[in-house]
């Protein structure tokens, strides 16, 4: 499992180069584009990153023009993220291409086996879970 990690994410880094972002900026932006608006704090959390990692994850794409942030209505020492038209733009032609990559990996199953593939993960995670909650 862990060799297939690190060749997807070798693959999706190759992919990715052309757009200059790398595959942890493209979660960063799959987030931000799920939550808009969402906390340096709650970005970490859901990414499952430290607080530090994501503000530099963050100043990498905010530099880029592919997020701006903004001071929270309420309390102004909190930063709110959101993608920019350019970003929205990013995060659509590197899904289409993770896409492509899904459907490399994929070559030669047939629909049954990708569905047991994914009910086999699925149930790997859900075990994972279940040891961290305790």
């Amino acid at each position: 499992m862990k060799r297939g990690l690190q060749l997807l994410r070798e693959r999706l880094d190759e992919v990715l180069r052309p757009y200059g972002i790398t595959s942890a900026q493209l979660h960063v932006l799959g987030a931000l584009d799920r939550d808009p608006g969402i906390s340096g704090a709650k970005l970490a959390r859901t990414c499952q990153v430290t607080p530090q990692t994501t503000q530099v994850l963050l100043r990498g794409i905010e530099a880029k023009g592919l997020v701006i942030r903004s001071p929270h209505p309420e309390n102004g020492r909190i930063l709110l993220a959101r993608l920019t038209p350019s970003g929205k733009r990013i995060l659509a032609r590197s899904r289409a291409a993770l896409g492509e990559i899904y459907t490399q990996m994929l070559d030669g199953f047939a629909d049954d086996e990708v569905h047991t593939l994914e009910t086999l993960l699925s149930r790997c995670l859900s075990n994972l879970d279940a040891v961290n909650q305790k």
